[in-house]
């Protein structure tokens, strides 16, 4: 990132105002940090695949609310991204419904599918944990082997595509963002 004389243009400023560069800084880091999010979570929610129908695609607001923006001050230049990188349960997907099956012969219920929104997950079930809460539950294999809780995979998603999408953002639109936010400075400085 370079802009053509910053230097110079930095010292000009900071004769006027010690806070003007310190604070276009935080302002234009913030823009980029927030764009990553949105440009993130989009992203991760587009590829994502959820069911066993291996259908791609989540709602945005659910990989969207797993990431914190701590913003940039003119005396901590620094925006920090906090990600929850954990699998996300089934059962936050929507309200769940049990499609049941009609077939003859079928007994207990056999063949019939859990559906939560427009996803379908084969042989899981709804229970209460000992927690206190509701989980979506499958048992992978027979019936001797432990049920564990249906989850979405979000951790390499959501690791490949923040950080390729920072590093983008970084590269093209910092430099933009930091001029137009200097610009703003001192305008409003020029204004007092």
């Amino acid at each position: 990132m370079s802009v053509k004389g910053l230097e110079r243009a930095i010292q000009n400023l900071n004769s006027l105002s010690r806070l003007i560069v310190p604070e276009a800084t935080a302002k234009a880091l913030n823009r980029v940090a927030s764009r990553t999010i949105s440009q993130g979570s989009k992203a991760v929610a587009k590829e994502a695949t959820v069911d066993d129908n291996r259908k791609k695609g989540l709602p945005v607001r659910l990989v969207r609310q797993r990431s914190r923006l701590r913003k940039a001050r003119h005396d901590r230049p620094v925006a920090s991204i906090k990600i929850n990188r954990g699998n996300l349960p089934a059962i936050k997907l929507g309200t769940a419904r049990v499609r049941l099956s009609r077939k003859k012969g079928a007994r207990n219920g056999a063949g019939s599918v859990l559906k939560i929104g427009p996803y379908t997950f084969r042989n899981a079930f709804i229970q209460q944990l000992s927690n206190g809460r509701w989980q979506v539950m499958r048992r992978v294999g027979q019936a001797r082997y432990p049920i564990d809780v249906v989850k979405v995979p979000l951790e390499t998603p959501l690791t490949v595509a923040f950080t390729a999408i920072s590093k983008r953002l970084i590269e093209s639109d910092m430099p933009k963002e930091l001029s137009a936010a200097l610009k703003n400075q001192l305008r409003i400085h020029l204004k007092r």
